[in-house]
C-alpha cells in the first residue's frame, strides 16, 4: 500500500527542498557599497546621453511624418540603449561598471565634439539668412532716395525680399522637421535678436511676469502650468526598467548576490530600487494637489479621504491576489522582507489615505518638514524603544508579529513618498513657487525669459535639496553610526533613497540642459527629447511592474533558475525585457492608461 505513495512523497520532498534552496539563495545577504551602486545605475544616464547625441546630431529617433510610432530601427536602438545596457550592467559587466560607463560614453564624447547638433546648424543657417535679408532691406532703404522711379524701388525691394524668402523656403524644405526659420531661431537661440524672448514673450502665459505673480499664473492654462517634463519622464522610465529587470535577474546566478536585497543591515541595488519606486510615485502624485490648487478646487478633507480609500482598495486587491497566488502555488518567499502575509503592493495600497492626511497638514507646514519629521520620529522609536528588537527577533505569533516588517517599514516608505511628493511640487509646475528668489540671486536677464528662470530654479532646488539630504545621511551614518536597513526602512535608509533620487533627477536635468539648452522654450519639442520606449513605460508604470511580477512568477514556476547557465540566463532576461517593452509600447500605441 505504501509503494504507490513513494513517488508522490519523493516529488513533494524535492519540491519543498527546491523551495528552500531558492529562499536561501536570496536570504542572509549583506549587500555592497553605495559607490558601486551609484556607478552601476549611472549606466542608465550614460545610455540616455547616447540617445540624446544620436537625436541631436542625426534626428535618429524622430517619428516619421504621419506616423504615431518611430521606425523599427530607431525602436531597436532605443531598446538596446534603455534595456539591454541595463541588463548588461547588472550581469556580465557588474564587476566593471566604471569601464562599462566609459565604453558607452566614448561615442558620445566623439560625436558631441566633432559634429554640431542639428539645432546649432539650423541656428547658424537661419541667422545667416536673416542677417542677409536685413542687410538687403537696409541697403534697399538707403537707396530709396537715389532711385527716381517708384516702380523701380518697389521692384528692387520685392526682388530682395523674394530672394530671401526663396532661401528661407529652401532651408525649411530641407529640414527634417519642416520648421520655419523663425521657429528654429526662437527655439534654439536665446541670444539672437529673433529669439523666443521677442517672438514668444507676448504669446506665452509666463511672459506676464518673471516673478510668477498670482495674476500671471491665473492667466495660464492647466497644460501650460503642468507640462510634461522630459527629464522626469526619462528618470522614472529608467528607474522602472532597472527595477523590473532586477526582480527576475535576482533568481539567476548571473546576478551578483551583493545587488540582491540585504537581510537586515546594509545597502544593495534592489534595496535602492524598492525605495526609488515609492519615491517616483510620490513625485507624480504631486500633480493632483497642484492641479487642485491651480483650479482652486481643493475638496474637503473627508472627500479627499473617500477618494483615497478608493485608490487604496484597488491596489490592496492586487496585494491580496498576489498573496493568494503565492500561497496557492507554494511559491518561494523571503518572509523577513515584509512578513508572512504582507507584500509590496500592500505597502503601496495603504499610502493614499495617509498621504491625504499629510497633504492637509501641509497647509500649515512644508511637506519637506513633514517628511523629515515622520522619518525622525520613527527613528526615535527604533532607537529608544524595544521596537527594533521586536521587528527583528519577536516570534511570529499574531497578525501583527507575523507581518511586523511590512507594517512598521510602512512608516519609512511614507516618509520617502512625502519626500518624492515634495520634489514633485517643485519640479512639475512650469512656475515654481520659489522662482522669484532664484531669479533675484542668479539673475534673469531679458535673454533668458521666464521659462529659463524656471529651469534655473529647478536646478537650484534639486542641488540644494540633494546636498541637504546627503549631508543628513552622512550625519546619521558616519556621525551617529546608524546603519542602513531596508528591512526597517529606518531614517538612514530614507535619507539614502531620497538623496540618491534627487541627485539623479538633477543629473537628468543637466543632461537635458547640455543637449537641449533652450528646450524649455519649446514645449512642443517634448517628444524629440524623450525616448519613445521610456515614455511608454512611464505612462503605465504600475501596469508594467505588475506584468513584470507575473512574468517573473511564470519563469520561476517553469524552470529551475538556479541551474540556468549564464548565457541562457542572459538570453531569458533579454526576452523578458522585450516582452515588457512590447507590452508597454502596445499600451502607449493604443492610448491605454491603466489606472489602478
Amino acid at each position: 500500500m505504501s509503494s504507490p505513495m513513494a513517488p508522490s512523497l519523493e516529488i513533494a520532498t524535492d519540491k519543498t527542498a527546491f523551495k528552500h534552496l531558492k529562499e536561501e539563495f536570496v536570504s542572509g545577504l549583506t549587500g555592497g557599497s553605495i559607490q558601486e551602486i551609484n556607478i552601476v545605475t549611472l549606466v542608465a544616464l550614460s545610455s540616455y546621453a547616447v540617445w540624446c547625441t544620436l537625436q541631436t546630431r542625426f534626428s535618429f529617433f524622430s517619428i516619421p511624418h504621419g506616423s504615431r510610432v518611430p521606425s523599427f530601427s530607431s525602436l531597436l536602438v532605443d531598446f538596446i540603449l534603455n534595456w539591454i545596457t541595463l541588463i548588461l550592467s547588472i550581469t556580465i559587466y557588474a564587476s566593471h561598471p566604471f569601464a562599462f560607463n566609459l565604453l558607452i560614453l566614448a561615442p558620445v564624447a566623439i560625436l558631441y565634439v566633432s559634429l554640431p547638433s542639428i539645432a546649432a546648424a539650423r541656428q547658424r543657417t537661419a541667422q545667416a539668412v536673416l542677417k542677409r535679408r536685413d542687410r538687403k532691406i537696409r541697403v534697399s532703404s538707403n537707396d530709396l532716395n537715389s532711385i527716381t522711379t517708384p516702380s523701380h524701388s518697389a521692384s528692387l525691394l520685392n526682388n530682395d525680399y523674394n530672394a530671401s524668402i526663396s532661401v528661407t523656403e529652401q532651408f525649411s524644405t530641407d529640414s527634417s522637421n519642416h520648421e520655419t526659420v523663425t521657429n528654429v531661431v526662437s527655439c534654439y537661440d536665446s541670444s539672437s535678436p529673433y529669439s523666443a524672448t521677442t517672438t514668444l514673450e507676448q504669446a506665452h502665459p509666463l511672459a506676464c511676469s518673471t516673478s510668477t505673480s498670482s495674476s500671471s499664473i491665473s492667466s495660464m492654462s492647466l497644460e501650460a502650468y503642468l507640462p510634461k517634463k522630459s527629464f522626469l519622464t526619462t528618470y522614472r522610465g529608467c528607474m522602472m526598467i532597472i527595477t523590473c529587470i532586477a526582480i527576475l535577474a535576482v533568481d539567476f546566478r548571473i546576478f551578483p548576490r551583493r545587488f540582491a536585497k540585504v537581510e537586515t543591515w546594509g545597502t544593495s541595488l534592489m534595496d535602492l530600487g524598492v525605495g526609488s519606486f515609492v519615491f517616483s510615485m510620490g513625485v507624480v502624485s504631486a500633480r493632483g494637489p497642484l492641479k487642485e490648487m491651480f483650479l482652486k478646487q481643493q475638496p474637503e478633507l473627508w472627500i479627499s479621504l473617500k477618494r483615497s480609500i478608493g485608490q487604496t482598495a484597488s491596489v490592496l486587491i492586487l496585494g491580496l491576489l498576489r498573496l493568494l497566488l503565492v500561497k496557492a502555488v507554494d511559491y518561494h518567499e523571503h518572509i523577513s522582507e515584509y512578513g508572512v502575509h504582507w507584500n509590496f503592493f500592500m505597502t503601496l495600497g495603504f499610502l493614499p489615505p495617509f498621504v491625504t492626511l499629510f497633504n492637509f497638514l501641509s497647509n500649515y507646514t512644508s511637506t519637506t518638514t513633514l517628511s523629515l519629521c515622520v522619518g525622525a520620529v520613527y527613528q526615535t522609536l527604533l532607537t529608544f524603544t524595544p521596537l527594533t528588537r521586536f521587528i527583528l527577533t519577536a516570534p511570529r505569533t499574531g497578525i501583527v508579529s507575523m507581518n511586523k516588517e511590512g507594517i512598521f517599514s510602512f512608516i519609512g516608505y511614507l516618509s520617502i513618498f512625502l519626500a518624492g511628493q515634495t520634489t514633485g511640487f517643485y519640479t512639475l509646475p512650469s512656475t515654481p513657487r520659489y522662482m522669484p528668489y532664484v531669479s533675484r540671486f542668479l539673475g534673469n536677464g531679458s535673454s533668458s525669459g521666464p521659462l529659463a528662470a524656471s529651469r534655473k530654479a529647478m536646478l537650484t532646488y534639486l542641488f540644494v535639496a540633494g546636498m541637504g539630504h546627503v549631508t543628513l545621511f552622512l550625519i546619521c551614518t558616519r556621525g551617529l553610526n546608524m546603519p542602513v536597513s531596508r528591512r526597517l526602512a529606518n531614517l538612514p535608509y530614507v535619507l539614502w533613497v531620497t538623496s540618491t533620487n534627487i541627485m539623479y533627477i538633477l543629473m537628468y536635468l543637466l543632461v537635458e540642459v547640455i543637449f537641449y539648452p533652450s528646450c524649455d522654450l519649446s514645449p512642443e519639442k517634448y517628444e524629440d527629447t524623450v525616448p519613445w520606449g521610456l515614455e511608454a513605460v512611464n505612462e503605465n508604470g504600475l501596469a508594467v511592474f505588475l506584468l513584470a511580477n507575473l512574468l517573473t512568477g511564470a519563469v520561476n514556476l517553469s524552470l529551475n533558475t538556479l541551474d540556468v547557465k549564464n548565457m541562457q540566463a542572459l538570453t531569458l532576461l533579454v526576452l523578458y525585457a522585450a516582452l515588457l517593452a512590447v507590452g508597454a509600447g502596445f499600451m502607449k500605441h493604443k492610448g491605454w492608461r491603466v489606472r489602478v
